[in-house]
């Protein structure tokens, strides 16, 4: 080879290794650090927490339900608005019908002085067609009432609202489509012109294990993610890396617990496949918060997906972390 070829060459190599390099970080960097060595029991009055988020889970979650389970699905629905409405909060109701069937997103806010931006914290409760749903998603409902607890006397900077949302068909076959209860919810925002500035989905986050070779993400991400399925993962789109960044940066300081952050492209399997999608199509930012699902846990959309089998102590580790990131996201909003 020639010597201008060779020089051609090698500037393109040093190019592609530079852009490779810039795009692991630019997916991968995370500001604080990982939380590594052994978990330091539950203090004070944390120590029911556990308890309180099983017994969520095995109400809302111990059987099938959806809208082809009606009456499960109420059943769900309405334990979910029992226990907002005995914590003191007016629920709102967002109702429709899928197949003939009457189902409703659920909602309760905080908002400061002279409303104008919201912030959205939101779970589905709908479980996938066959599947019990205990992980998928009855710990993300789970995890929102008991913030909803926590979270009962906060007040939001002037210009914030907060909405905490429980929301219905976010599986299959609602997935995407006009009566995906996420984005009934954001179409409804839209149109009110308002602006969301910060969006979380809690997303099947009830299973963590120790054990080496637990966690099995695909090439590439297996080089760049750990084997071991012990952390909670953090997800954004580009568009939403700065809120990301914040919200882990919070949690790293809230929360002595294993946490991962990426960020990802829309069409990478995996990236979109929860609430924030819906919120992500109107452009606003939005971010995952997951244990990763079907890259760990064993009964992922199966019936075997019961409300034994989950990590409740780490769930409650998960949730008082997040407690601290809301009250840092309605101390002042993301720019």
């Amino acid at each position: 080879m020639k010597p201008a070829r060779v020089r051609i060459a090698l500037t393109v190599l040093s190019i592609l290794v530079a852009f490779v390099a810039f795009a692991v970080w630019f997916m991968t960097a995370m500001p604080g650090a990982r939380h590594r060595g052994p978990l330091q029991p539950l203090a004070g009055g944390d120590r029911q927490l556990p308890a309180d988020l099983k017994a969520h889970v095995v109400a809302v979650a111990s059987e099938e339900h959806n809208a082809g389970h009606p009456e499960a699905l109420e059943r769900s629905a309405s334990y979910i608005e029992a226990t907002l409405s005995g914590l003191g909060y007016a629920v709102s109701r967002q109702e429709f019908e899928t197949a003939g069937v009457k189902v409703r997103n659920l909602e309760v806010r905080r908002a400061g002085a002279g409303k104008t931006r919201v912030i959205v914290i939101g779970a589905h409760y709908d479980s996938a067609q066959g599947a019990v749903g205990a992980d998928d998603n009855g710990s993300g409902v789970a995890a929102l009432l008991e913030l909803a607890r926590l979270l009962q006397s906060v007040e939001p900077a002037e210009g914030l609202e907060m909405r905490l949302v429980f929301y219905v068909n976010e599986e299959l076959p609602w997935f995407g489509t006009e009566k995906m209860g996420s984005l009934v919810h954001a179409s409804g925002l839209a149109r009110e012109k308002r602006e969301v500035v910060a969006m979380l989905s809690l997303e099947t986050i009830g299973w963590y294990s120790d054990a080496q070779g637990s966690q099995r993400y695909p090439f590439p991400f297996n080089l760049l993610y750990p084997s071991t399925g012990d952390f909670v993962g953090f997800v954004a789109n580009p568009r939403s890396r700065n809120l990301l960044h914040r919200v882990i940066g919070s949690f790293r300081r809230h929360a002595a617990f294993p946490s991962e952050g990426a960020v990802g492209l829309e069409s990478i399997a995996g990236v979109g496949w929860s609430d924030q999608w819906a919120y992500w199509k109107f452009g606003w930012p939005a971010v995952m918060v997951t244990d990763t699902a079907p890259f760990r846990y064993p009964h992922y959309h199966t019936l075997r997906d019961t409300p034994d089998k989950l990590d409740y102590d780490g769930l409650a580790r998960v949730v008082l972390g997040l407690e601290g990131v809301v009250r840092d996201l309605l101390i002042a909003a993301p720019d």
